[in-house]
């Protein structure tokens, strides 16, 4: 810039205008220095505005956006997202799974951390109901679990696998429904094992076969491996099939499609 004309914008530069222009005077470079500089900006329109510009300076743009997964603007983290969703690097994907995990399962992750067992239980089943649209007072049905997002079902594992060291979580339970879903063709006899094996049955000389209720359930770390998560009386054994059903649905298709592993939405 000329010595001569200090404020006067030169070619490829950018000034902002509108109700939200940088105060007279102020001019914000062209290039991808001015794209830093407004993606600095305190006004989050502008912030979002510059976001689609950050994706066409190659990889260092894609870092710009993946840092505005962290603005403190919901409006500025959802475009960065919509931005980065479809792009298949793998630090994109582990960013946006992180992403999607603070957006919707901060609450979740919270109570597990804290080992609040039976609290996180019922968080989970809320949690399913809002990733398929369902209202709170509505039921966990199988047919409906077939069509939760894998992204949200690996989530919600993965936070449980995490947290309890391993003794808890829908992996778990599947390994042990598949045991004995090989073992027995009578489909009765597969639940009651199951139940037997992680606790959500009792069966001996003085209380025989009694189905425990959730308030019935131990909620820590002494419980059987695989006793959690329950999802409540009207979910339990009645949903266990159709979770481990939906599991094996998840990882196919991720295996076959690792391009495009969050599943359907």
């Amino acid at each position: 810039m000329p010595p001569d004309a200090p404020h006067q914008p030169q070619p490829g530069d950018v000034v902002l205008g509108g109700e939200t222009a940088l105060p007279k005077g102020v001019v914000i470079l062209g290039g991808f220095a001015g794209l830093k500089q407004r993606l600095l900006s305190p006004y989050p329109q502008q912030r979002s505005a510059a976001l689609s510009e950050a994706l066409q300076h190659g990889p260092k743009g894609v870092n710009l956006v993946l840092r505005a997964l962290l603005d403190p603007q919901p409006a500025v983290r959802e475009v960065a997202y919509h931005l980065l969703k479809d792009r298949t690097e793998p630090k994109v994907q582990q960013a946006l799974e992180r992403y999607y995990q603070r957006q919707y399962y901060a609450q979740l992750e919270k109570l597990l951390s804290a080992h609040q067992w039976q609290a996180a239980d019922q968080e989970t089943r809320i949690v399913m109901l809002r990733a398929l649209g369902l209202e709170f007072q509505q039921t966990l049905r199988p047919e409906k679990i077939q069509q939760l997002p894998c992204q949200d079902l690996r989530l919600i594992d993965q936070l449980w696998i995490t947290y309890s060291q391993g003794c808890f979580g829908f992996t778990v339970q599947r390994a042990i429904w598949r045991k004995y879903d090989q073992r027995f063709w009578n489909k009765a006899d597969v639940w009651s094992a199951f139940a037997d094996r992680v606790g959500w049955r009792i069966n001996h000389l003085f209380r025989e076969n009694h189905w425990k209720s959730q308030r019935e359930l131990t909620f820590n770390l002494m419980a059987p491996v695989g006793h959690l998560p329950f999802l409540g009386d009207a979910c339990g054994i009645f949903t266990i099939e159709a979770i481990c059903d939906r599991l094996d649905s998840c990882q196919s298709r991720s295996t076959k499609h690792p391009e495009n592993q969050d599943g359907e939405k």
